[in-house]
């Protein structure tokens, strides 16, 4: 039990010594292939997970009128929700592989006018291998796993979608046009019923065919669990932090100016399971934010899925 709350205390310092006071400007566009607690890992699973996730941006737009400047206040929603189709397929005992097939909903609101923008997104392939794998061993008091993989983001998703006859903006199409590259690590140590759970993905992103390239990004976090048997459901509670953090977008090679950042969340959540059934949720709430050029807040997000493990 030391050494968990000593690898808690060790994750939690990373995080938030790696966290940058930036929120991310229009969106950020973060999000996709966040594994989080990964229980029952020797078996495979389908199923499926909705995400939602939100931002206001407050602004201000000066316009002429009587010959005089009026400014008036401007202010922004933003809803970036999906619907995520997912499994994990063992082929060896070390191998793990992943899928995420995501149908993307994304909404923006302005005073009023609003555009709306659905349809597949990108999906996500990825492969991990164990280096450690001590948790379905009967002879470990303390397991450990420790994984490291890696995969693609590929460009499913239109990135040319239109509204008005015109090209909406990247962070409300539903794919992205580009092949991205994806590296993951996943460490899990248990005692008896109590463990910690630490995963991080870092993502680089390659230049779509409309020459707009997303930023670099890559996100983590680390949640303490407890395993509780309740008759024939098993529950686990967990709670943490989670980080996430995205360079500049670019286009036609040229920095943005007004994007990246990052935002640092709360993690809280529970799993319920039943025989070869799983249902769990997860709420996000963000605790530190700040941006120089846009007034750009992160809301609290959530995340509601189902699973059949077999």
């Amino acid at each position: 039990m030391k050494k968990i709350l000593m690898a808690a205390t060790l994750m939690l310092g990373l995080l938030i010594t790696s966290f940058s006071t930036l929120a991310c400007d229009k969106g950020c566009t973060m999000g996709g292939s966040y594994l989080g607690i990964l229980p029952q890992f020797n078996k495979h699973f389908v199923g499926l997970r909705y995400n939602t996730r939100s931002y206001t941006l407050t602004g201000t737009h000066t316009h002429m009128m009587d010959g005089m400047p009026h400014t008036h206040q401007v202010i922004t929603e933003e809803q970036y929700s999906s619907m995520e189709a997912w499994g994990r397929f063992y082929p060896t005992r070390r191998i793990q592989l992943f899928a995420f097939v995501p149908y993307v909903m994304n909404s923006q609101s302005t005073n009023g006018s609003s555009i709306h923008q659905q349809g597949l997104g990108d999906i996500s392939l990825m492969a991990n291998y164990s280096l450690i794998n001590t948790g379905d061993s009967a002879s470990h008091t303390l397991k450990h796993t420790l994984q490291l993989g890696g995969g693609a983001k590929l460009p499913t998703g239109n990135y040319s979608a239109t509204y008005n006859n015109e090209v909406l903006p990247a962070n409300m199409q539903a794919g992205s046009g580009s092949v991205d590259l994806i590296l993951n690590a996943l460490y899990t140590i248990r005692y008896k019923q109590t463990g910690l759970s630490s995963d991080f993905t870092y993502r680089f992103n390659g230049e779509g065919k409309n020459d707009y390239q997303f930023g670099n990004r890559y996100n983590g976090s680390t949640n303490l669990f407890y395993w509780h048997k309740a008759g024939a459901i098993s529950l686990l509670p967990s709670a943490g932090l989670y980080f996430e953090k995205a360079q500049a977008d670019s286009y036609h090679n040229q920095h943005k100016m007004q994007g990246g950042g990052g935002a640092l969340f709360s993690n809280l959540g529970l799993n319920a399971y039943y025989k070869g059934f799983a249902v769990g949720a997860t709420c996000q709430l963000p605790l530190a934010q700040q941006n120089l050029h846009h007034i750009t807040k992160a809301n609290s997000r959530t995340q509601l899925s189902v699973s059949w493990m077999f």
